[in-house]
C-alpha cells in the first residue's frame, strides 16, 4: 500500500538493527550545523561591528525599544491565536477532532507558538547583551526583521520545508550574528 511505501521510504532515514528500527541522533549534524553557521555569521559581525563593549545614549535605544514591543505584540498575538481557537471559538469536539483538515489547522497553530517559545529564550539572550553594549541602534533593526519573519511562520508552515526555512533560517543567522558580535566586541574589550 501506499502507506506501507511511505513508511518504508521514511525507515531509510534511519540505522535498521536486527530487522528494528533505531533512532539516530541529530548531536553531531547539529553541532556541526551550529558551528558553521555561527562561524559565517560571525565573520560576517567581524567585518561590520567594530570596537569594544561600550555605554549608548538613551535615544540610542529608541528602535530597540519599539522592536520589542513588537515582538511582545506578536508574541500574544500567537499566543492569543491559539488560546482562542482551543478555549473560545471551538468546541472541545472540534479541538480534538481527527479530521484531518482540523489536524493540520491545529497543528499549524501550536507548531507557531512552539517555534516561537522554543527560539525566544536564545534570540533575547544575545539581544538584550547586544542592544546594551554593542549596537542599540542595529539591534532595533535585527528585531523589527526578526519580527517580520516570525509573521511568516504560521503563513508558511503548511507548505513545508524547505519553503517554512524561509522564516526560521534568517532569524537563526540573526541570532548567531549577534552572537559572534558579542563575542567580537567582548575579545576587543
Amino acid at each position: 500500500s501506499d502507506q506501507q511505501q511511505d513508511r518504508s521510504r521514511m525507515a531509510g532515514a534511519y540505522d535498521k538493527v536486527g530487522g528494528a528500527v533505531t533512532l539516530n541522533s541529530g548531536t553531531i549534524p547539529g553541532l556541526i550545523k551550529t558551528t558553521v553557521e555561527f562561524g559565517i555569521m560571525t565573520a560576517v559581525a567581524y567585518f561590520t561591528e567594530s570596537g569594544p563593549l561600550k555605554h549608548f545614549a538613551a535615544e540610542d535605544y529608541k528602535m530597540f525599544c519599539l522592536g520589542c514591543v513588537s515582538y511582545f505584540f506578536v508574541a500574544y498575538w500567537f499566543v492569543m491565536r491559539q488560546g482562542t481557537t482551543k478555549a473560545a471559538l471551538n468546541p472541545p469536539e472540534v479541538v480534538n477532532s481527527t479530521d484531518p483538515g482540523i489536524v493540520a489547522k491545529m497543528k499549524n497553530i501550536d507548531r507557531t507558538v512552539g517555534n516561537m517559545l522554543e527560539q525566544m529564550p536564545i534570540f533575547f539572550l544575545v539581544l538584550v547583551p547586544y542592544a546594551l553594549w554593542v549596537n542599540p541602534i542595529r539591534a532595533g533593526y535585527l528585531v523589527f526583521a526578526y519580527v517580520a519573519l516570525t509573521i511568516l511562520y504560521p503563513f508558511l508552515y503548511d507548505m513545508g520545508a524547505p519553503i517554512l526555512f524561509a522564516s526560521t533560517f534568517p532569524r537563526y543567522f540573526i541570532a548567531y550574528y549577534m552572537a559572534g558580535a558579542l563575542m567580537l566586541t567582548s575579545l576587543r574589550t
